[in-house]
Protein backbone atom coordinates (compact mmCIF):
# COMPACT_ATOMS: atom_id res chain seq x y z
CA UNK A 1 0.00 0.00 0.00
CA UNK A 2 0.86 3.60 -0.82
CA UNK A 3 -0.02 7.12 0.22
CA UNK A 4 -2.00 7.11 -3.10
CA UNK A 5 -4.10 4.52 -2.06
CA UNK A 6 -6.71 4.05 0.71
CA UNK A 7 -7.60 0.25 1.88
CA UNK A 8 -11.28 -0.40 1.96
CA UNK A 9 -11.91 -3.53 4.07
CA UNK A 10 -15.95 -4.70 2.91
CA UNK A 11 -17.86 -7.24 4.82
CA UNK A 12 -21.04 -8.62 3.82
CA UNK A 13 -23.28 -10.73 5.67
CA UNK A 14 -26.31 -11.15 3.50
CA UNK A 15 -28.15 -13.96 5.08
CA UNK A 16 -29.00 -12.14 7.96
CA UNK A 17 -32.94 -10.97 8.03
CA UNK A 18 -31.93 -7.76 7.02
CA UNK A 19 -28.54 -8.03 5.05
CA UNK A 20 -25.92 -5.62 6.66
CA UNK A 21 -22.67 -4.52 5.33
CA UNK A 22 -19.48 -2.97 6.89
CA UNK A 23 -16.66 -0.49 5.43
CA UNK A 24 -13.69 0.15 7.23
CA UNK A 25 -11.50 2.62 5.58
CA UNK A 26 -7.88 3.12 6.40
CA UNK A 27 -5.03 5.47 4.79
CA UNK A 28 -2.32 3.14 2.88
CA UNK A 29 0.52 4.93 4.76
CA UNK A 30 -1.08 3.53 7.59
CA UNK A 31 -2.02 0.24 6.37
CA UNK A 32 0.63 -1.58 7.85
CA UNK A 33 0.67 -0.34 10.94
CA UNK A 34 -2.88 -0.78 11.04
CA UNK A 35 -2.66 -4.84 10.18
CA UNK A 36 0.75 -5.00 13.08
CA UNK A 37 -2.35 -3.13 15.75
CA UNK A 38 -4.93 -5.23 15.05
CA UNK A 39 -2.75 -8.12 14.70
CA UNK A 40 -1.28 -7.42 18.42
CA UNK A 41 -5.07 -6.88 20.08
CA UNK A 42 -6.48 -10.19 18.80
CA UNK A 43 -3.04 -12.34 19.58
CA UNK A 44 -3.37 -10.97 23.60
CA UNK A 45 -7.51 -11.29 23.27
CA UNK A 46 -8.89 -13.89 20.72
CA UNK A 47 -12.00 -11.88 18.85
CA UNK A 48 -15.82 -13.27 20.14
CA UNK A 49 -18.11 -14.85 17.95
CA UNK A 50 -20.46 -12.46 19.83
CA UNK A 51 -19.78 -8.85 21.02
CA UNK A 52 -22.83 -9.36 23.44
CA UNK A 53 -21.80 -12.83 24.88
CA UNK A 54 -18.20 -11.55 25.62
CA UNK A 55 -17.64 -11.13 28.90
CA UNK A 56 -17.24 -7.03 30.27
CA UNK A 57 -13.78 -7.77 30.91
CA UNK A 58 -12.99 -9.00 27.22
CA UNK A 59 -14.81 -6.11 25.58
CA UNK A 60 -12.91 -3.58 27.65
CA UNK A 61 -9.28 -5.19 26.97
CA UNK A 62 -10.58 -5.29 22.87
CA UNK A 63 -11.31 -2.03 23.26
CA UNK A 64 -8.36 -0.93 24.68
CA UNK A 65 -5.92 -2.56 22.70
CA UNK A 66 -8.31 -1.31 19.28
CA UNK A 67 -7.99 2.07 19.50
CA UNK A 68 -4.08 2.10 18.65
CA UNK A 69 -5.28 0.96 15.34
CA UNK A 70 -4.93 3.96 12.90
CA UNK A 71 -8.37 3.84 10.56
CA UNK A 72 -9.86 6.94 8.66
CA UNK A 73 -13.25 5.37 9.10
CA UNK A 74 -16.48 3.24 10.23
CA UNK A 75 -19.43 2.64 7.98
CA UNK A 76 -22.47 0.31 8.53
CA UNK A 77 -25.28 0.09 6.65
CA UNK A 78 -28.45 -2.19 7.08
CA UNK A 79 -30.66 -2.86 4.46
CA UNK A 80 -34.62 -2.37 5.64
CA UNK A 81 -36.13 -3.38 2.29
CA UNK A 82 -37.61 -6.84 2.21
CA UNK A 83 -38.23 -6.07 -1.29
CA UNK A 84 -33.89 -6.21 -1.83
CA UNK A 85 -32.73 -9.49 -3.21
CA UNK A 86 -29.24 -10.15 -1.42
CA UNK A 87 -27.75 -9.58 -4.97
CA UNK A 88 -29.18 -6.03 -5.26
CA UNK A 89 -28.26 -5.44 -1.78
CA UNK A 90 -24.83 -5.91 -2.32
CA UNK A 91 -24.67 -3.58 -5.54
CA UNK A 92 -26.73 -0.90 -3.69
CA UNK A 93 -24.32 -0.73 -0.93
CA UNK A 94 -21.44 -0.55 -2.78
CA UNK A 95 -22.95 2.37 -4.41
CA UNK A 96 -23.47 3.91 -1.52
CA UNK A 97 -20.30 3.09 0.12
CA UNK A 98 -19.30 4.69 -3.20
CA UNK A 99 -20.91 7.69 -2.98
CA UNK A 100 -20.52 8.33 0.74
CA UNK A 101 -17.43 6.89 1.83
CA UNK A 102 -13.82 8.41 2.17
CA UNK A 103 -11.45 8.79 -0.17
CA UNK A 104 -8.74 11.18 0.92
CA UNK A 105 -10.81 14.59 1.54
CA UNK A 106 -10.55 14.41 5.39
CA UNK A 107 -7.01 14.29 5.20
CA UNK A 108 -7.05 16.87 2.19
CA UNK A 109 -5.34 14.32 -0.17
CA UNK A 110 -7.93 15.02 -1.98
CA UNK A 111 -9.20 11.62 -4.06
CA UNK A 112 -7.46 8.74 -3.87
CA UNK A 113 -7.35 5.07 -5.61
CA UNK A 114 -8.47 2.94 -3.60
CA UNK A 115 -8.15 -1.07 -2.97
CA UNK A 116 -10.80 -3.15 -1.81
CA UNK A 117 -10.18 -6.54 0.42
CA UNK A 118 -13.38 -8.62 0.61
CA UNK A 119 -13.55 -9.87 4.65
CA UNK A 120 -16.71 -12.38 3.23
CA UNK A 121 -17.11 -13.53 -0.33
CA UNK A 122 -21.04 -13.03 -1.22
CA UNK A 123 -22.92 -16.34 -2.53
CA UNK A 124 -19.29 -17.61 -2.99
CA UNK A 125 -19.17 -15.75 -6.14
CA UNK A 126 -15.71 -13.77 -5.94
CA UNK A 127 -15.49 -12.86 -9.39
CA UNK A 128 -19.57 -11.30 -9.29
CA UNK A 129 -18.23 -9.23 -5.86
CA UNK A 130 -15.37 -7.83 -7.39
CA UNK A 131 -17.40 -6.94 -10.52
CA UNK A 132 -19.88 -4.74 -8.09
CA UNK A 133 -16.88 -3.26 -6.65
CA UNK A 134 -15.46 -2.20 -10.13
CA UNK A 135 -18.72 -1.05 -11.36
CA UNK A 136 -19.09 1.19 -7.76
CA UNK A 137 -15.79 2.60 -7.90
CA UNK A 138 -14.75 3.24 -11.35
CA UNK A 139 -11.87 4.99 -11.97
CA UNK A 140 -11.06 4.86 -8.20
CA UNK A 141 -10.56 1.21 -8.29
CA UNK A 142 -7.13 0.12 -8.17
CA UNK A 143 -8.02 -3.86 -7.91
CA UNK A 144 -8.98 -6.29 -4.91
CA UNK A 145 -6.54 -7.54 -2.18
CA UNK A 146 -5.81 -11.02 -1.67
CA UNK A 147 -8.55 -13.31 0.83
CA UNK A 148 -4.95 -14.05 2.89
CA UNK A 149 -3.78 -10.21 2.88
CA UNK A 150 -4.99 -8.33 5.87
CA UNK A 151 -6.09 -10.79 8.26
CA UNK A 152 -5.70 -8.63 11.43
CA UNK A 153 -7.76 -6.12 9.77
CA UNK A 154 -10.32 -8.29 7.93
CA UNK A 155 -10.85 -9.54 11.51
CA UNK A 156 -11.27 -5.80 12.85
CA UNK A 157 -14.00 -5.60 10.59
CA UNK A 158 -16.07 -8.65 10.96
CA UNK A 159 -16.17 -8.32 14.51
CA UNK A 160 -17.14 -4.32 14.04
CA UNK A 161 -19.81 -5.88 12.01
CA UNK A 162 -20.64 -8.34 15.00
CA UNK A 163 -21.11 -5.51 17.03
CA UNK A 164 -23.18 -2.52 15.14
CA UNK A 165 -25.77 -5.26 14.60
CA UNK A 166 -25.90 -6.15 18.19
CA UNK A 167 -25.74 -2.91 19.74
CA UNK A 168 -27.75 -0.69 17.34
CA UNK A 169 -30.39 -0.66 20.39
CA UNK A 170 -28.44 -0.55 22.99
CA UNK A 171 -25.82 2.28 24.87
CA UNK A 172 -23.26 0.64 26.08
CA UNK A 173 -20.60 2.37 28.28
CA UNK A 174 -18.15 3.98 26.27
CA UNK A 175 -14.95 1.66 27.36
CA UNK A 176 -17.49 -1.72 26.53
CA UNK A 177 -18.25 -0.19 22.92
CA UNK A 178 -15.83 -1.02 20.07
CA UNK A 179 -17.53 1.85 17.92
CA UNK A 180 -15.45 4.01 20.02
CA UNK A 181 -12.48 3.08 18.76
CA UNK A 182 -13.24 5.06 15.91
CA UNK A 183 -12.75 8.93 15.28
CA UNK A 184 -15.44 8.98 12.15
CA UNK A 185 -18.08 6.17 12.26
CA UNK A 186 -21.33 5.73 10.86
CA UNK A 187 -24.20 3.46 11.24
CA UNK A 188 -27.40 3.46 9.61
CA UNK A 189 -29.47 2.19 7.10
CA UNK A 190 -28.95 1.46 3.08
CA UNK A 191 -30.29 4.62 1.05
CA UNK A 192 -31.24 6.38 4.08
CA UNK A 193 -30.24 9.01 6.35
CA UNK A 194 -27.30 7.72 9.01
CA UNK A 195 -29.14 7.21 12.43
CA UNK A 196 -25.91 7.16 14.69
CA UNK A 197 -22.64 9.13 14.26
CA UNK A 198 -19.49 9.30 16.33
CA UNK A 199 -18.22 12.60 14.51
CA UNK A 200 -19.68 15.70 13.62
CA UNK A 201 -20.23 15.45 9.81
CA UNK A 202 -21.44 12.61 7.76
CA UNK A 203 -18.68 11.10 5.07
CA UNK A 204 -18.13 12.52 1.96
CA UNK A 205 -15.90 11.77 -1.34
Amino acid sequence: MTESRMLWLFHANTDAPHPQFTLLAVDGADALRAESAATAAFERTAAPHSWLAASPPVRRRLVQDCRSVPTVALIHLADQNPGHSSAQALRLSLAQLAEEGPSGSWSGTGSQQIAITLTTVPHGDASMATEAVRAALGQRFAGVAGPDQWPGLHMLTTLTSVACQETAALDLADDEDLLTIYDQYTVGELSAAPSRNGNDHEPGV
